[in-house]
């Protein structure tokens, strides 16, 4: 098939994904000055790592006494944990070994024991606190399509889980936006310029989208540029259109706008790949061995992308952290989104889950080994880059198993949150209680008899925690970044919920000093 020139044009804005950021985009270049930050003065980000599918959390964190212990192996005759495979931890303030974790978890008990990790127990996509009795009379509204896996995953990725009755700011309206964009549109003031605060290496785009603010979408590889071709002919074709439209970009044109669009990301693209350059070089080379080799897939495995990701992620990270003095971009405040799907176990669990969660393993340690060698560069002086890594899923799993040796769609589930600056080997949250029997049909905690647990922490509550840390705050931003929040603290006061569902925020992170 051939094509024209022209007809190339009208197509190329399909690769502006891996090109087009928040405009006007170079205009951070040569932008010295950041705005002055309250707490930290240091570099900070969040890394959002988004388990596509629904990972079932009920096989990630597993109490250990002999009760619960029994009752979680009575709703899960072959999926179900022995008791002498369950890696223990030990959070603070309950009985020595209270929880295990997944077998396949061994790098993130001893995370957990050195209290740099964390979970938070029951959280899920809530418009309102909600008891079970509202569930059943329907008087408070549900997350839209509730159990769906593209509606849920806009429901943690929006921190809207029902559009129609949440009361949206002006500039809001009409826009499909995630909680991350949103808290970019109001943290553009903390970083120098124009350089985005949202960069994507995989996950869900809906979470990097802002009214403002829009994410930079990069590959896996982490290269901002025009997706390669084995076809010589297109590659030509594409690189003498793309001339044409730089050529022209000051005509009042269609493909004048697509011209200034590209010379603005071609100048982008080289900034950004010298700024990670530079920076990555102005490391001992003895810590780019060593972060390098933190994140090489142990021998025996193939196709790990989580761990590429977060490496991608550090590179960037240490970029932006760096000083512009030394060719870095010396920004303040960054977030990340990375992805690794495969979840959806409804049949044979088991091994699904055991090679997935080892990935998880295996690359969230890495990224926490490398962030732990950055605190001691001098590159960064005496405020070396601080990273929380948190993670995020479609729903939770039905505590019963299914007739097929897997696990069903289920609602609330047990976040991951990872880094220094957690409060870790705690359990936040309540975890639900796992009574399934026939006479426990008043489990206020599970909304029918397979284990759906009703969330006890919301979306809301657990992004506001992040984005607070970050440097969002004042009613006016809060309610920009979490339209719903407001609305949620107010009914959970005022209809006597636990203290928990009445916090603005979920206390893993450390208060600044």
């Amino acid at each position: 098939m051939s094509f024209s020139r022209r007809q190339f044009l009208r197509g190329t804005s399909l690769g502006l994904g891996y090109l087009a950021v928040s405009s006007p985009m170079p205009g951070w270049l040569g932008n010295a000055a950041a705005a002055t930050l309250s707490g930290y003065a240091g570099y900070r980000a969040t890394v959002c790592v988004f388990l596509l599918g629904g990972n079932d959390t009920n096989n990630v964190l597993v109490p250990r006494d002999s009760i619960n212990h029994g009752l979680y192996l009575d709703a899960r005759d072959t999926l179900g944990i022995p008791l002498n495979e369950l890696r223990p931890i030990n959070p603070v303030g309950m009985a020595p070994g209270a929880y295990g974790l997944h077998p396949s978890l061994e790098k993130l008990q001893a995370l957990f024991e050195q209290e740099r990790a964390a979970f938070v127990c029951n959280v899920g996509p809530l418009t309102l606190p909600m008891r079970k009795v509202n569930y059943e009379l329907g008087n408070v509204p549900r997350p839209d399509n509730l159990f769906s896996h593209s509606d849920q995953q806009d429901a943690w990725a929006s921190g809207i889980s029902n559009p129609s009755s949440v009361d949206l700011p002006p500039e809001l309206e009409g826009k499909a936006t995630g909680w991350g964009g949103r808290t970019a549109d109001r943290l553009h003031t903390l970083n120098p310029g124009d350089y985005p605060e949202v960069t994507s290496f995989g996950g869900k785009a809906l979470y990097t989208t802002g009214a403002e603010r829009q994410a930079m979408m990069v590959s896996s590889s982490g290269i901002l540029e025009m997706r390669g071709t084995n076809d010589g002919a297109f590659n030509t074709l594409r690189s003498e259109a793309l001339a044409d439209v730089v050529a022209v970009h000051n005509n009042v044109t269609l493909e004048a706008s697509y011209g200034g669009v590209f010379t603005t990301a071609q100048t982008f693209s080289a900034a950004r790949a010298a700024a990670r350059q530079a920076a990555w070089e102005a490391l001992p080379l003895a810590t780019q061995q060593y972060i390098e080799s933190r994140f090489a897939p142990p021998q025996g495995t193939s196709g790990w992308t989580l761990p590429k990701q977060l490496f991608q992620v550090v590179r960037d990270l240490i970029a932006g952290a760096a000083p512009s003095a030394s060719g870095g971009l010396g920004v303040r405040r960054q977030m990340f989104s990375v992805g690794l799907g495969g979840f959806d176990t409804h049949v044979g669990q088991e091994a699904t889950q055991n090679a997935l969660l080892l990935q998880v393993d295996f690359a969230l340690n890495a990224f926490q080994e490398a962030m732990t060698r950055l605190k001691t560069e001098g590159l960064f002086g005496a405020n070396p880059p601080q990273a929380t890594l948190f993670t995020m899923s479609d729903f939770g799993r039905t505590l019963a198993e299914n007739s097929d040796k897997g696990s069903d769609h289920g609602w609330g589930s047990h976040a991951i949150v990872l880094g220094d600056r957690v409060q870790g080997r705690r359990l936040h949250g309540t975890y639900p209680n796992l009574d399934l029997s026939a006479g426990a049909m008043n489990n206020l905690d599970s909304v029918d008899a397979k284990g759906r647990w009703l969330p006890s922490l919301s979306v809301d509550q657990y992004g506001f925690t992040l984005a607070s840390w970050l440097g969002l705050g004042g009613q006016a931003d809060r309610d920009h970044a979490f339209p719903n929040l407001t609305g949620y603290v107010a009914a959970a006061t005022s209809g006597g919920f636990p203290a928990a569902a009445r916090s603005y925020r979920i206390p893993f992170l450390l208060s600044d000093p």
